[in-house]
């Protein structure tokens, strides 16, 4: 896989599951299905719509950066900016479109426990947030050791964002509960 196509693959699906996971048990203590579905779908395209956007202008941004290397690394006989430019533009709106479907996916494997669990007739919403928690931090875990090379790496970089998706994931119910426990 292309680097900068890997790069935005890995960005949209920790980035959906970050948020979603975050949203999801934040919002779970409210004891509400729909809250919590609406909360993850319009979180996860939110996201995902951002995340295009800024993929976007970030890579348009670095077009511009390489346009004015390039005028002074090459001949100026070889320096064509329309072509230059439509190339690197068509490659931005490819990174955004990616940026933006992985985003999604990622907060749709949030929401699939909750919808799982719905349909299934679950009483309560705990089982749901376990599950969907569980889920996501194994993801994250494959996510951060994926390109390491030495087992010890994969691990060490694994439970790094297993961490790091576990802490999002504490500070959301932490938030989640004492707004539920305020209002």
């Amino acid at each position: 896989m292309e680097r900068a196509k890997a790069r935005y693959t890995i960005l949209g699906i920790s980035d959906g599951l970050f948020v979603g996971i975050g949203l999801s048990l934040g919002i779970s203590f409210f004891h509400a299905y729909s809250l919590t579905f609406a909360s993850i779908l319009l979180g996860g395209l939110t996201n995902a719509l951002s995340n295009m956007f800024a993929t976007y202008n970030a890579e348009t941004f670095s077009t511009g950066q390489q346009l004015l290397e390039y005028k002074e690394i090459l001949f100026l006989k070889d320096y064509n900016p329309i072509k230059l430019k439509k190339s690197k533009q068509e490659k931005s709106i490819r990174y955004a479109t990616q940026s933006f479907v992985f985003t999604l996916v990622g907060s749709l494997i949030v929401l699939a426990p909750y919808i799982a669990f719905y349909f299934m007739g679950s009483a309560g919403i705990e089982p749901a947030s376990i599950t969907s928690l569980t889920m996501t931090l194994i993801i994250l875990g494959f996510i951060g050791a994926y390109h390491q090379e030495h087992l010890h790496e994969k691990l060490k970089n694994g439970f790094k964002t297993i961490g790091i998706g576990a802490t999002i994931a504490l500070l959301s119910a932490i938030v989640g509960f004492l707004v539920s426990y305020l209002i």
